[in-house]
């Protein structure tokens, strides 16, 4: 089942590389045995607990980078529905503190897969790449150039020209972190993460620079 409206009972299985995310726990009322993805027993109607499963799975999305941001957002105000205070009022204190549990989780997971540079790195994080820490080093040696026309620009018009630089390589990082993961290319997600980051931070050095003039 993967229905994401009216009553939210269970999110669909997704997969990443042939794995199927797939558990069992028994409802803490009536001990049925329910899926890890279950926010409401089918058998006692009680809330769940909030368990740990990844922010894709949450909203029964595959883990892709390419998300229907559309969709993304109509499960999350669906979700969002589902446990407001208002449509809990007669449960125990139990189940109002599990649906808040819920709420925090649905929060957490949106703010992550709505921004593509945070989805970029979630997704990097599920797939344990070990590629991560050797993509910064060599980035940092890459953006040695752009860092030291920084240092050196000695007016408003230089440090304006390295930070049009930075905010374009921002552009141009997370245009191909698109193409980067349809290839399944993750040392190259790593590189452009990395990438990505120092540019944002050139260009933040470069605003405070801009100010201080």
């Amino acid at each position: 089942m993967n229905r994401i409206e009216g009553n939210v009972t269970e999110l669909a299985p997704r997969s990443l590389a042939g794995t199927i995310v797939s558990a069992t726990a028994p409802c803490w009322m009536c001990q049925t045995s329910l899926s890890a993805r279950t926010a409401f027993c089918h058998e006692c109607g009680t809330i769940q607990a909030s368990r740990g499963v990844d922010h894709f799975t949450r909203f029964g999305l595959d883990r892709r980078f390419d998300l229907d941001r559309d969709q993304l957002s109509g499960r999350y105000e669906a979700f969002k529905r589902v446990f407001l205070a208002e449509r809990i009022g007669g449960k125990g204190p139990r189940q109002k503190q599990l649906a808040s549990d819920h709420l925090s989780a649905v929060e957490e997971a949106h703010t992550i897969l709505r921004d593509p540079v945070r989805r970029a790195e979630y997704l990097l994080t599920l797939m344990d790449e070990s590629s991560v820490a050797h993509a910064q080093l060599a980035v940092e040696a890459e953006m040695a150039e752009l860092r030291g026309e920084l240092e050196n620009a000695a007016d408003a018009v230089a440090i304006d020209r390295v930070a049009h630089k930075a905010r374009h390589g921002v552009e141009v990082c997370i245009r191909d972190l698109s193409g980067a993961f349809r290839q399944q290319a993750f040392s190259d997600v790593a590189i452009i993460l990395a990438r990505l980051a120092q540019l944002e931070d050139i260009a933040a050095t470069a605003r405070a620079r801009r100010g201080d003039l």
